[in-house]
């Protein structure tokens, strides 16, 4: 697989998790559902952030690799 296709897959992914907890949400409202917003949901976005960053340095490193190689 692809890094481009791995990226898609996490984007992809990525809007899956924000519908399911947002639905989640709507009727779990309460300290607990709060705490985990806090503990995990808003952590979330900078974690994925950090990876697709990783994941577009890998590729340009694999692409410079490529083109020294021809």
């Amino acid at each position: 697989m692809s890094q481009s296709v791995g990226k898609g897959m996490l984007v992809d992914a990525v809007k899956n998790y924000r519908v399911a907890w947002r639905r989640c949400n709507a009727s779990w409202d309460d300290q607990n559902a709060d705490r985990f917003a806090e503990d995990f949901v808003n952590n979330f976005d900078p974690l994925v952030r950090r990876a697709i960053d990783a994941m577009d340095r890998l590729q340009s490193a694999c692409d410079e690799a490529r083109r020294a190689g021809e």
